[in-house]
């Protein structure tokens, strides 16, 4: 807005002097054309007493050499001599005159030489206003993109400090418990309390692997040049590897975990197999450890130019105002639970990378009468 109202305000005042200029230029020319005038009348007024043509001749042609037309007239306004040939035409002029004995002497100077010291400095003042604007736009532009890489470098250490702030966080919790579990297993007397504590090791050894791979996967995909190996894959057979994947875990927590097929072939999709069929296990495990349903429904529906994966569960749902941080990192809805659960926080920042990865995206949606449908929607 400044920079705008700063070159309108650059160009007016240009021109405003430009036109100050112009008129100062033609005032100088006048001046100047009626005292040659004024000299030319003198110097005319010996040659046309006696007639003396040669004279009058050679001064004409040092005029016209000079680019000034020169005009004899008579006192009636006949035309005496001229130096303009017949035939030709007759330039845009200024014109002086003044008066020689019984003739008038007129000289005329064309506005194109008057105004050609103007010319040349209007070029000049163009390319200088060029220039300027140039050089504004380019001390704004500067400064706009210094301030775009600050306020980026600023969002990235906030990144970079809350990410470490969390990964330490997550990383802790097992530890702890690994340690404490260590500690307690050489003071233990009965091989039921050593179960007990090698069991406890074993569990946070693998929530530990767990968290550990999910930030290396989040990396990697994050990682600049990631490119997915696309192939051409028919989204039917990855909704039933995802049913077929998660059958046993399902069994075992008591939920049913079905695919639900499209009636008309769903058009094959470019896209990497492995990493697609990552994010709806995502889905799933999420849907399985912390929806509370008793089924999960896995589909594969076409929508408006994208073919759209559907995870579906009947649980207690996502209040409203947790919705938008779901597919953040480590955004768990309730952390002590999630933890006991086995969850990372990561599944769905890592679904919604992957989503992105392929020019699709994530969104997720309230199911009926309750639970939530998280969908996976990638170009056809």
């Amino acid at each position: 807005m400044l920079a705008a109202a700063g070159l309108a305000g650059f160009g007016a005042a240009f021109l405003h002097e430009r036109q100050a200029f112009r008129t100062a230029v033609v005032g100088w020319a006048q001046r100047d054309l009626k005292v040659r005038t004024e000299l030319a009348s003198e110097t005319l007024r010996e040659p046309l007493e006696t007639s003396d043509f040669r004279r009058i001749h050679a001064f004409g042609d040092e005029c016209a050499n000079d680019g000034v037309r020169l005009v004899v007239k008579t006192q009636s306004g006949g035309v005496f001599f001229d130096t303009l040939r017949r035939g030709e035409p007759e330039p845009d002029s200024m014109y002086a005159e003044a008066p020689c004995g019984e003739w008038v002497i007129r000289l005329g100077m064309p506005y194109e030489r008057v105004l050609a010291p103007f010319n040349r400095a209007g070029a000049t003042f163009v390319f200088a206003a060029l220039l300027g604007a140039a050089g504004v736009f380019l001390v704004f532009y500067i400064i706009y993109s210094q301030s775009a890489r600050i306020r980026e470098l600023a969002r990235l250490e906030k990144f970079r400090r809350e990410f470490i702030a969390d990964v330490s966080h997550e990383i802790r919790t097992p530890l702890t418990g690994i340690m404490c579990a260590t500690d307690m297993l050489g003071d233990c007397g009965s091989d039921e309390d050593r179960d007990r504590l090698t069991g406890m090791i074993r569990e946070e050894s693998q929530r530990l692997n767990a968290l550990v791979q999910g930030i290396l996967d989040l990396s990697r995909l994050e990682r600049n040049g990631f490119e997915p190996d696309k192939t051409s894959v028919d989204p039917a057979e990855i909704v039933d590897e995802a049913v077929e994947r998660f059958s046993a875990m399902a069994f075992a927590a008591g939920v049913k975990v079905v695919s639900k097929q499209s009636s008309a072939p769903l058009p094959r999709v470019e896209c990497d197999r492995s990493l697609v069929s990552q994010a709806i296990a995502n889905f799933v495990a999420n849907a399985i450890r912390h929806s509370g349903s008793r089924d999960v429904v896995v589909s594969a529906e076409e929508g408006r130019g994208a073919v759209r994966f559907v995870v579906e569960d009947h649980g207690k749902g996502i209040p409203p105002e947790c919705v938008k941080r779901v597919f953040e990192r480590f955004g768990r809805l309730d952390p002590a639970r999630s933890r006991d659960e086995g969850g990372a926080g990561l599944g769905l920042a890592i679904a919604k990378r992957i989503a992105k990865l392929h020019g699709g995206s994530v969104a997720l949606e309230r199911a009926f009468p309750s639970g939530c449908r998280f969908i996976l929607s990638l170009p056809r």
